[in-house]
């Protein structure tokens, strides 16, 4: 099993990344970005399903569905809240800058979802270098370790050589995946009320990490317009179409 997971990754490494030289297919890429409760998946697939009337269009969504996830296992009954609160105990601690890394069965599966992650990228590129038009909901970085899309492992420290190779090999996948610049980003910005008010089973004190975090992002330089998201659900896409008709040339609405 190990050494299929090796064999893998050394896969993965060794493919064939878009490079952003005039090769580049001039299918556009839209990224909408944002923290839970911003409107970004809503948004995402109403674009993409209006774009695709047009032009041939994929929806990609680029999350780890951790979240999720860990709130479904919450679910279970009499054990699902200690399993979900331990593994989130976990998760949080490995995701926390300076703190180390809690053993080699935690790093494996935050570095699994970023294999998640890196292999829906990779249905992404095949889109593009078919020259079809891409609209994403979330967008990997490098930036940032440990939250908003950014590598899960790097932020923690470990003294285990193989914890450390995963590190490694992650970090390596979000700068290939970060590489790509998308035509454009599209920031949907909202403070802590409305988030808590539209996703009120999430956690405060994660949400308001976001929105802080998320406010840092510059994606390589690619071009981001930030849309105040607290506005009416209306308003906000009526903003994005005008900023995805500006990149792509291309009558949304």
């Amino acid at each position: 099993m190990g050494l299929l997971l090796i064999v893998m990754l050394l896969q993965m490494l060794n493919s064939t990344m878009i490079d952003n030289n005039n090769n580049r297919p001039n299918a556009p890429i839209i990224a909408f970005i944002g923290c839970d409760g911003a409107g970004k998946s809503r948004l995402s697939v109403e674009t993409a399903q209006l774009l695709n009337t047009k032009r041939k269009t994929v929806h990609v969504y680029l999350g780890l569905g951790s979240g999720d996830l860990g709130r479904r296992i919450e679910k279970i009954p009499f054990i699902g809240p200690y399993i979900a609160r331990v593994s989130s105990r976990k998760a949080k601690k490995t995701r926390t800058p300076g703190t180390n890394i809690p053993g080699l069965l935690t790093a494996l599966v935050v570095f699994l979802f970023s294999c998640k992650r890196y292999w829906a990228f990779k249905r992404l590129l095949k889109a593009h270098h078919d020259n079809i038009q891409i609209v994403t909901d979330r967008y990997p970085q490098a930036e940032l370790a440990g939250c908003c899309d950014g590598p899960g492992l790097s932020a923690g420290y470990t003294n285990n050589p193989v914890i450390a190779w995963l590190v490694d090999v992650e970090k390596r996948l979000y700068q290939k995946m970060a590489d790509v610049h998308p035509t454009v980003v599209i920031f949907l910005d909202v403070d802590l009320q409305t988030a808590i008010s539209r996703k009120p089973d999430h956690n405060m004190n994660l949400l308001a990490t976001k929105i802080e975090k998320t406010r840092l992002l510059r994606f390589g330089g690619a071009p981001m317009v930030k849309i105040d998201a607290c506005q009416s659900y209306d308003n906000v896409k009526k903003q994005a179409f005008s900023v995805i008709e500006k990149y792509t040339n291309e009558k949304v609405s």
